[in-house]
């Protein structure tokens, strides 16, 4: 067998790279689920973050009661990326509201609902006010995307159940969860 040239080599790793991947900005495995988001992994560890070559601000945020560790990072391209982990210090989730920040399909912060639903055909919209009001659309992978709730109307979070005309509201938040 003949040795592949530079520019074989190229050309087949060109031809292996799914069509939606963003070279620098995103992997995704063979179901479409995000394995790396702006060069941060989806199994990273609070003790793993050392190891990252970004700038990083650890913190806390509070949810359901307990204080919970998050990182910022200055990701990739200059991306902000919150890291939020559970108390074990596995990442729970990424994200991102930076408008730099493009996800699978080209969705994005700023990106409309009509173009989410486009990309992600079999994707849900849920919305409702448990533990607060909330508005994301799940995508049958890793990746939601998050949308402010002041963009619905407020019967949209009646506990009656009122049916609403939900307008093309905008991306708020790219969401990342890792795996379980």
């Amino acid at each position: 067998m003949q040795a592949i040239g530079k520019i074989g080599l190229a050309i087949l790793l060109l031809a292996s790279t799914p069509a939606n991947a963003a070279p620098g900005r995103f992997t995704v495995d063979s179901k479409q689920n995000v394995q790396r988001f702006y060069g941060v992994p989806i199994d990273l560890t609070i003790s793993g973050i050392k190891r990252l070559r970004y700038h990083v601000k650890m913190g806390q945020e509070f949810g359901e009661g307990d204080a919970h560790p998050v990182a910022w990072i200055k990701a990739k391209d200059g991306v902000e990326v919150k890291a939020s982990f559970g108390l074990d210090g596995r990442l729970y989730y990424l994200e991102s509201s930076s408008l730099k920040a493009v996800g699978p399909k080209g969705i994005k912060a700023g990106s409309l609902l009509s173009d989410v639903r486009a990309a992600w055909p079999t994707g849900r919209l849920l919305y409702g006010s448990e533990d607060g009001r909330f508005v994301t659309y799940s995508t049958d992978t890793n990746v939601k995307y998050v949308f402010d709730p002041d963009d619905l109307p407020p019967q949209a979070f009646d506990h009656r159940g009122a049916k609403i005309d939900v307008p093309n509201i905008r991306v708020k938040t790219v969401r990342i969860f890792a795996p379980f």
